[in-house]
């Protein structure tokens, strides 16, 4: 059978189609992928299956001339506008507000992504299609629906809405939303008043049971009432919450509740639609997007996540609840990947953001209700969560995948909550035995993020004592079963709540493993989360607690030189580091360390001039 076209890039394509119009257009700044990673992708193929023809305009601005935008005609009913996967500014520039020289989501990976694409495109999409709604959402403009701080400048800014001059903003996982669009413009209906959006209103349209949140001009007098800002959109995002409503000079913008969590049969809906899992071919010359590769055979489990992690604006995007596809649909994606004649029977990814939250939930969350009395899993795993029943399924689910035809490995390569691999008893579940016999390819992720318990406080995660333990457990696991792997940490250096002290504190826990992570990130203060209201305002929003706030490049660079110690770049920071911090008795043992390091990378280069 002949594979599904791709979503047409050019009037070339609609014409073989036989289409003479468009009834929706999306723009991104993405290369087009059609793969369910990609959200342009995913709403363009859920749009398409429901009747609509969908055209897929791709980073417009590659053509130098402007002939970018004129690659599709206007649409019939709406123009839809994401930055692309990932927050324009982060692809573009480093915490260290450095640009950078790759975007792995473009044609070759070379970057020209503009800065801000949604606004960017946005106001294109006005000059180029006048009289069409435009529609503006992902994960840029989401966290920035209301007024927002931005780290790039420094300063508050109003609503992406407000600067964008998008008719709508569609936030949160937008597939029901984008139906509804289409079906309410189709019918000639008004766009207001939708779940899951924000639009700009006049005073007199304000809803009379809104909450009043700071407005812009009173955020920009006074930062530190992001903490009321952050607690409102907290408090209110749950289905029949209140509309949130936010001056910006003489026009409100009202933010509408969320709707309620997808059921299975929605979510399963969304990923067996026919996907290339391919780049258009019109990227094969530039050699193709390289963002699709770590992604291509993997199979997305849930969306969702209970963490709530400081620096983390999933759970204000895909929600808390976790939506979970069936087993069948599950089954259904791997039979797909393995009759495909680029498959080599590795399934690289079996997981979501956090991939054995697969199945988990209470009855609140599965409801939508609302529940703020206590965190999910800290300081503690909530009793209410079903951590057996969850991690049974869990396992039962992999050892189908792994078992299908056609499939001969069935990795996960999400990252995995440790702390939610025991049982009520404390001891290690059974799914964490599977896990290392049969699903880790070679190395195991984890994030415990820091050592020192005042920053993972202020980060929301465990004490550095529950990794310990497990981190123990887990290579008694491997000597058990034979198995030679190891786990790959995941570190943040510059979040709220660090002082050097701590980061000498999570050096020494590293020199005692000798231990030198390869990368290390950057707190960056992204819109929407606790950790950026704890940047801008010194303090927690939830606990009210001063944190130290580490600013400044140089404090930075020391901080992410005591992670990556054995980095020939990093041993002089590290020096002025513990000399700082008045810890000059570990200098010996670094040294040493650092040395043995040294020689045997020199002997690496010795064996192999290439490197």
């Amino acid at each position: 059978m002949e594979p599904i076209p791709f979503l047409p890039r050019t009037r070339a394509e609609m014409a073989r189609r036989g289409w003479d119009a468009l009834d929706v257009l999306l723009i991104t700044g993405d290369g087009y992928v059609d793969h369910p990673s990609f959200g342009a992708a995913a709403i363009g193929r859920l749009l398409e299956s429901h009747g609509w023809r969908v055209g897929m305009l791709d980073c417009p601005e590659l053509e130098p001339d402007g002939s970018g935008w004129e690659r599709l005609p206007a649409p019939r009913l709406f123009v839809g506008v994401t930055a692309g996967t990932i927050d324009s500014m982060v692809t573009n520039y480093t915490a260290s507000k450095r640009r950078r020289r790759v975007d792995v989501y473009r044609p070759g990976g070379r970057p020209g992504r503009p800065n801000r694409a949604t606004i960017a495109y946005t106001s294109q999409a006005r000059h180029r299609f006048p009289g069409v709604p435009v529609v503006v959402g992902g994960l840029e403009a989401g966290p920035r629906r209301l007024a927002y701080y931005d780290y790039w400048q420094d300063a508050l800014r109003r609503s992406i809405l407000v600067d964008a001059k998008a008719d709508l903003l569609v936030w949160g996982m937008a597939e029901r939303q984008v139906l509804e669009l289409a079906r309410r413009r189709a019918a000639g209906e008004p766009l207001g008043g939708l779940a899951s959006t924000c639009e700009v209103v006049r005073a007199g349209e304000v809803p009379e049971h809104a909450r009043v949140v700071p407005a812009f001009e009173e955020l920009k007098a006074d930062p530190d009432r992001l903490i009321e800002l952050f607690r409102a959109v907290r408090e209110e995002n749950h289905p029949g919450a209140r509309p949130l409503a936010q001056r910006h000079g003489n026009r409100w913008v009202v933010q509408h509740p969320p709707l309620p969590p997808s059921t299975q049969a929605e979510v399963d809906s969304y990923y067996d639609l026919p996907y290339r899992l391919a780049w258009h071919p019109d990227h094969d010359a530039a050699g193709g997007i390289p963002a699709l590769e770590p992604v291509r055979w993997s199979v997305n489990t849930h969306r969702g996540c209970m963490a709530d992690c400081t620096f983390c604006s999933i759970t204000f995007h895909q929600g808390r609840a976790i939506q979970g596809r069936s087993e069948e649909s599950i089954l259904r994606e791997a039979a797909r990947l393995a009759e495909h004649h680029d498959f080599r029977g590795t399934i690289t990814d079996v997981g979501g953001p956090t991939a054995n939250m697969y199945g988990l939930g209470c009855k609140l969350l599965e409801k939508g209700d609302p529940c703020l009395d206590r965190d999910c899993l800290t300081p503690d795993v909530c009793p209410a969560l079903r951590i057996d029943k969850a991690s049974e399924g869990y396992r039962r689910l992999l050892a189908l995948v792994r078992n299908a035809k056609g499939v001969k490995h069935a990795f996960v390569s999400s990252g995995i909550r440790y702390d939610m691999l025991r049982g009520r008893d404390g001891e290690l579940l059974p799914l964490h035995r599977d896990l290392v016999r049969h699903h880790v390819p070679g190395r195991m992720k984890l994030a415990p993020e820091h050592a020192s318990p005042d920053t993972l406080r202020a980060m929301n995660k465990p004490g550095f004592e529950v990794y310990e333990a497990y981190e123990r457990d887990y290579k008694a696991e491997c000597r058990e079963l034979g198995k030679d792997q190891h786990l790959v940490n995941y570190f943040i250096v510059g979040h709220p709540g660090t002082t050097l002290a701590d980061a000498v504190l999570l050096f020494e826990k590293l020199l005692d493993r000798n231990y030198s992570p390869e990368q290390a990130q950057e707190f960056i203060p992204l819109p929407m989360t606790r950790a950026c209201v704890q940047y801008v305002t010194g303090r927690d929003p939830i606990t009210g607690e001063e944190l130290y706030v580490p600013r400044g490049g140089r404090e930075r660079r020391l901080q992410k030189a005591l992670v990556r110690w054995k980095a020939p770049e990093s041993r002089a920071l590290v020096e002025e580091a513990l000399r700082e911090a008045g810890r000059e008795d570990l200098l010996p043992r670094f040294r040493r360390l650092a040395g043995g390091a040294k020689r045997r990378e020199k002997a690496r280069l010795d064996l192999d001039p290439c490197g």
